[in-house]
């Protein structure tokens, strides 16, 4: 069962300008900086009150961020819902039929994700995610 948004991911064109612009509007502040596999992109997490944004600079060719950002410029890339049971919620994706990107989680270090099709919910990118 979902139980909240765990955060909206949006890619920018650079995220410096971006983390500023988000910290002066809205007083985010920077939970996390990493860099992603291969140095594919960087993302940051922000945060302000209960609400989480994930910033994601594409920094090569060839990967889910650049192609996006190339197709359609910067812009809301992904929604993030939270679940207790990630299997159990692609389990019950597939067997509706809808279009999954990941039928198995991805472990990541502190949670473990995996993307719906965007065809599955009127084009948009759904991630779940179950953390812990």
């Amino acid at each position: 069962m979902l139980k909240k948004i765990d955060h909206i991911a949006v890619v920018v064109k650079d995220i410096d300008k971006a983390i500023k612009s988000y910290t002066d509007m809205f007083d985010f502040k920077v939970l996390e900086k990493r860099e992603g596999p291969g140095g594919e992109f960087v993302s940051v997490m922000m945060q302000c009150g209960d609400i989480r944004l994930e910033l994601f600079q594409p920094l090569k060719t060839g990967n889910s961020f650049s192609r996006f950002f190339e197709e359609k410029g910067a812009g809301l890339h992904h929604v993030s819902f939270a679940t207790d049971d990630i299997v159990k919620e692609l389990k019950n994706l597939k067997a509706q039929g809808k279009k999954l990107q990941n039928e198995e989680p991805i472990s990541m270090p502190d949670a473990k994700i995996a993307f719906v099709h965007p065809s599955a919910a009127e084009n948009v990118l759904i991630e779940l995610v179950e953390r812990g």
